[in-house]
Parts: structure tokens; C-alpha cells; sequence
């Protein structure tokens, strides 16, 4: 799947992975609840998981600001193995991020969302590999990054019985950054869906986000 891949898709030509946070800026969009229900349909008639379809979604935002078809991004996974209940369940916090390439082309909506949820069913396989064991098994030059976008999916509809341990503390600010420069979290809720577009200067999170 990588080893067919010399060229790296990079969104706005950002090539730095090694960002310290500073210069990103972030942007939140709650989607509408028209479109939430509607993509949620989409996915069950499908018979694909939701994750899928924004997996695919993202890389034509990777793909159109990058202008390559061949798209390679970094999904964060668990990193342990899960229930296999599907891939839309095993997306989470970032502790392991592995590259899926997704062709962007002629292929049909329907059919291009059948193969993202394949590939990512497949990954789950290797959700314990290591990321340079990755790139290494690309065509792209050493000390090139494979990728340097990436999508976290992840579903924040956690009990509230679980979140007893902040009783007496209060949370002044919470910030979420990796070393990537383009990232994109879905918050999955369950009835809703949230995107966090989080992007160095000077490209504009909202216009992503957007």
C-alpha cells in the first residue's frame, strides 16, 4: 500500500512535522444537525462506519490542498488491541498514529468509501507498529515525512460518572497539540458531531474547519 508512494501529500506544501504548538491556531465547528443525521444515514445504508466516511472526507481536503490523488495522512489509534467492533470504535486519544493512504480519483463515492473502511479494518491489524516501520515501508526518501496532516476521530460520549475524579477541581484551560501542522479531531458524540481544525500559521483553521 506504501511502498508505491515517493511523493508525499502535503497539505499547503507544510512539510515541517516537528511543530512545537506555538504558531498553531485552532478553530471549532459544531456540524448541523441536518448534516450530522444525514451522514449518520449515509454511513448505516453504506454499511460502513462513520469514522470511514470522515476518514474519506478528509482526504479530499488533503488531497485539493495538496494537489496530489494519492493521499498519505496519520489516523491516531488506540494502540492496543480492541473488540474489533470496528474501526469507528477503536479511534481514539493519540497514542499511536499510522499512515493510510487513500486514493483520491475517478473511483465512485460509494465505492471509495467501501475501501477507506476496508483499509482502515486492515490497520487496526498493525495498530502496534511503529511509525518509522512505516515509512520505511514507503517509497519516500529518509528525512522526508511520509505525511503531515492527520485525522483523530474519537467519540466523547463519556459517562458522567467517569468524569467524578474533577469534583473540586476547576479547569482554567485545556489545549490539545501534537507535532503535526494540519490536524483534524471529529468529536463523535454520538448525536452530534464537532470539528476542531488545528493548523500552523498562516493558513486559517476556520477555512479548514469550514
Amino acid at each position: 500500500m506504501l511502498a508505491e508512494i515517493d511523493t508525499p501529500a502535503l497539505p499547503y506544501g507544510i512539510s515541517d512535522v516537528h511543530v512545537d504548538g506555538v504558531n498553531v491556531t485552532e478553530s471549532h465547528l459544531m456540524l448541523p444537525q441536518v448534516l450530522n443525521d444525514s451522514l449518520r444515514d449515509h454511513a448505516k445504508r453504506v454499511g460502513v462506519s462513520l469514522a470511514s466516511l470522515c476518514h474519506l472526507a478528509w482526504a479530499q481536503v488533503i488531497s485539493r490542498t495538496s494537489s496530489q490523488e494519492r493521499v498519505v495522512f496519520g489516523t491516531a489509534l488506540f494502540g492496543q488491541t480492541q473488540g474489533r467492533s470496528g474501526p469507528d470504535r477503536a479511534m481514539g486519544v493519540f497514542i499511536n498514529v499510522l499512515p493510510l493512504r487513500i486514493d483520491v480519483g475517478d473511483r465512485s463515492v460509494h465505492d471509495s468509501v467501501l475501501q477507506t473502511h476496508a483499509d482502515l479494518e486492515m490497520l487496526l491489524d498493525h495498530e502496534r507498529a511503529s511509525l518509522a516501520f512505516a515509512q520505511r515501508c514507503s517509497g519516500v526518501p529518509a528525512g522526508t515525512p511520509l505525511f503531515s496532516a492527520m485525522l483523530n476521530y474519537r467519540h466523547n460520549n463519556t459517562p458522567s460518572n467517569e468524569n467524578k475524579s474533577l469534583i473540586g477541581i476547576n479547569v482554567l484551560e485545556v489545549k490539545e497539540r501534537t507535532n503535526y501542522p494540519f490536524v483534524m479531531s471529529v468529536e463523535d458524540a454520538g448525536v452530534s458531531l464537532g470539528l476542531t481544525a488545528q493548523v500552523v500559521l498562516p493558513f486559517g483553521p476556520s477555512r479548514i474547519c469550514g
